[in-house]
């Protein structure tokens, strides 16, 4: 990847996006939930009259995250044209802006730590830290 990405955090790791993907971060994070839905949906949101998904990132990447709480906050995806439904999911704490260079970036290797490696794209070596840049077409099933 070469651009700009969003990163955020679950449960202390640090993930990242294509900030072209993002549409908006809400911070004020409020739902209805949908009884006998699938586990990885939170509820339903309303966006300015436009219901959004939410899911819970956290379970499909099989991690524990955080309670909501005063950091909580929703990363709304923009709609592709094939997929009519907006969607977004919780995070525990939004990150910063970085910029990537294709240099910084490598093909994920198997043994990513409790994140199943099929939901990372690549990895990106940031200073002392690693970038684990997700693949929204394989997370939220959209191809």
């Amino acid at each position: 990847m070469n651009g700009k990405a969003l990163t955020f955090f679950i449960n202390e790791k640090m993930f990242g996006l294509d900030i072209k993907l993002v549409k908006e971060i809400s911070r004020k994070v409020e739902f209805s939930e949908v009884p006998d839905s699938d586990p990885n949906i939170v509820g339903l949101m309303n966006l300015r009259g436009q219901v959004v998904t939410l899911f819970r990132l956290s379970n499909i990447l099989e991690l524990e995250s955080s309670s909501q709480n005063d950091e909580s906050a929703c990363i709304i995806l923009k709609a592709l044209p094939n997929q009519p439904h907006q969607i977004g999911f919780l995070i525990d704490r939004t990150g910063d802006v970085v910029d990537i260079q294709d240099g910084w970036c490598e093909k994920t290797p198997a043994n990513v730590e409790e994140v199943k490696s099929e939901y990372i794209k690549e990895v990106v070596k940031l200073d002392n830290k690693l970038l684990l840049m997700l693949d929204t077409d394989v997370v939220f099933d959209t191809q």
